[in-house]
């Protein structure tokens, strides 16, 4: 059922401050500077004929072969250049360790190219092109001394400092290596007086920095490697200043290419971070977990009335959308977009969302606190606030503007909020408000599940009284709602499998949104189906269609939002937080059943 045909064959590298898309051909063609949502400086992925990149590429007449793979257990990105007469690797990464005391990361705004030479002396030219504050025309430079070139407009400025001549690779003259050579690209500020043996060195203490990482948490026996790069990339996407993670660190790569659904994805998602929260407190991640579960609650302090959907990465409103009309898109997809008008949506699955964030702080004996009681406070906020927002009409998961309606999985989050409320008060000896919620939340439960079956489709729907299908509803189960081995749930898993599933991978819905109607499975989805089908005890078809699912990853193991079913073409933007949670999710849920 797998299929290679995705164009999304780029790398990720990053260290919590901002991230770049690295090609297979070696080429720095996506970075955001200062931080994940700042203005890019690479932007070649948007506008692949006139798009600004950093590229280091062979010259001459020699053919080289190229192969791409992350160092063992590390974000650092090696691309190995192979000829019959020379040989030589980069090796691409943003610094990051811990400092001594281990209380907060080495994170600078720095991306670095470290040559390699393996053999011979082989010859390369450099393309550098800079923008910065979306503007079209890429950035003017002048060389300041043997080592360094600026880029600048009227506030901002990028450095280069190489230790190679400067003014040939402005020129992009040809360029012969005898040895290790660097290049450091840095914001604000050069890089002090850098040589290849500190480069070398700060290398070597990322690498050792993500594999440290990585050996303290726990793994499952089975699929080891693929939990491994799914964990890397979300540390990558979590904003080591405030915690926040990224639902991904693109903007407007299209859902379907040549479509309109493009959308900037640079931002954090409430809902996608419990998700990734609850994947990490699986792996025994304890500060990541906590780290966010602070950027939580500062949002919770200043939001009394109700919850946005998504936030920036510091907690303030997401900006509205404007689109830049001078770029042609990822493949000719317009609009180019920056900001998302999500922000305004009506969404009340959020509070539930808040709530299982912050239900483990209390649950899991491992977590030592205490400061529970203004914790508490926001659990009465955020349960009211579901209870208050329960009968209401939303805009659903999906973000579908017209019309509101009952969703399904609205309800079922503000069931979820006021059922983890619950154990919390039990827990805590909040005998009143136990008893309050716990009357609120059998109604809730009541209600869901006469109002969302539907007996001629025989499966809960998209919404109350509708006869569409929607693989958020496959969720019902996982929140613990209702059993997965309930005649209904079972119905349910297997008319959306009879419904949903097109060449072994699963829409989010397949009925009219306002756009039209969608052409590319939803990647999570299909994870969705699986774990529903290991707790309805189908497990070895679970296994297969998992199996699956891991074939339409890049050569990286990387994963997008979207798969064309036909094509297996990955599209949406990436790489995708909320996929990679998914794996990390359905792999653990295998091997625990």
């Amino acid at each position: 059922m797998g299929n290679k045909a995705q164009l999304l064959n780029y790398g990720l590298i990053g260290n919590g401050q901002t991230c770049a898309l690295v090609s297979q051909a070696g080429s720095l063609d996506w970075l955001c500077l200062p931080a994940f949502d700042s203005p890019f400086v690479f932007d070649k992925i948007l506008d692949a004929e006139n798009g600004a990149c950093f590229s280091i590429q062979p010259s001459g007449s020699d053919r080289y072969t190229t192969s791409q793979e992350y160092a063992k257990n590390s974000n650092v990105l090696m691309t190995t250049y192979q000829s019959d007469k020379a040989s030589f690797r980069i090796h691409d990464f943003m610094p990051r360790w811990e400092i001594w005391d281990g209380s907060s990361a080495h994170a600078p705004m720095e991306a670095y190219r470290y040559v390699e030479v393996l053999s011979g002396e082989p010859e390369v030219i450099v393309h550098l092109q800079c923008r910065l504050n979306y503007q079209a025309e890429p950035l003017q430079y002048t060389i300041l001394d043997h080592a360094t070139v600026l880029f600048q407009n009227e506030s901002e400025k990028i450095y280069l400092t190489c230790s190679v001549s400067p003014q040939d690779v402005v020129m992009k003259q040809p360029i012969r290596l005898r040895g290790p050579a660097f290049f450091v690209l840095s914001y604000g500020e050069p890089v002090h007086e850098p040589t290849v043996a500190s480069v070398k060195e700060k290398l070597d203490r990322t690498n050792l920095y993500w594999q440290r990482w990585i050996k303290n948490c726990y793994l499952p026996d089975e699929y080891q490697k693929e939990i491994v790069r799914s964990l890397l990339t979300l540390k990558q996407l979590q904003y080591h200043r405030t915690g926040a993670f990224v639902a991904a660190p693109t903007t407007s790569i299209p859902e379907e290419v040549g479509g309109h659904r493009n959308w900037d994805y640079r931002f954090c998602w409430i809902r996608d971070s419990y998700f990734t929260v609850n994947a990490l407190l699986k792996l025994s991640k304890f500060e990541e977990s906590e780290s966010f579960i602070a950027y939580m609650a500062k949002i919770l302090e200043k939001e009394t009335t109700l919850l946005r959907p998504l936030y920036t990465i510091d907690g303030n409103p997401v900006p509205p959308v404007t689109s830049l009309t001078h770029l042609p898109g990822y493949l000719d997809s317009k609009p180019v977009r920056i900001g998302n008008d999500a922000t305004y949506h009506n969404q009340t699955d959020v509070y539930g969302e808040a709530i299982l964030i912050i239900y483990p702080l209390f649950m899991d004996e491992r977590v030592v606190r205490t400061d529970y009681q203004p914790l508490w406070k926001d659990v009465e906020k955020l349960v009211s606030m579901a209870i208050a927002k329960f009968p209401e009409k939303d805009n659903g998961i999906w973000e579908i503007e017209n019309p509101p309606r009952h969703y399904t999985f609205s309800k079922l989050l503000c069931w979820a909020a006021v059922d983890r409320g619950c154990k919390i008060a039990y827990r805590l000896k909040h005998d009143r408000q136990y008893r309050t919620w716990n009357s609120i939340r059998n109604r809730m439960k009541d209600e869901i599940l006469k109002k969302a079956w539907n007996d001629n489709v025989q499966a809960f729907t998209q919404y109350y009284g509708g006869d569409s299908l929607d693989s958020s509803t496959l969720l019902m189960p996982v929140l613990d709602l209702i059993d997965g081995k309930d005649p209904r749930m079972v119905a349910t898993v297997q008319r959306s499998e009879e419904q949903l599933m097109r060449n072994g991978l699963m829409f989010r819905y397949t009925n009219h949104d306002g756009l039209g109607i969608p052409n590319n499975a939803f990647t999570i989805c299909t994870f969705w189906l699986i774990d529903a089908l290991i707790l309805s005890g189908q497990k070895k078809k679970a296994r297969k269609y998992f199996e699956n699912m891991l074939s339409f990853g890049n050569h990286l193991n990387l994963f997008s939002e979207h798969i064309n079913p036909d094509t297996g073409q990955m599209t949406g933007n990436f790489p995708q937080a909320y996929t990679h949670v998914a794996i990390i999710n359905s792999a653990i849920l295998l091997a625990e059943h």
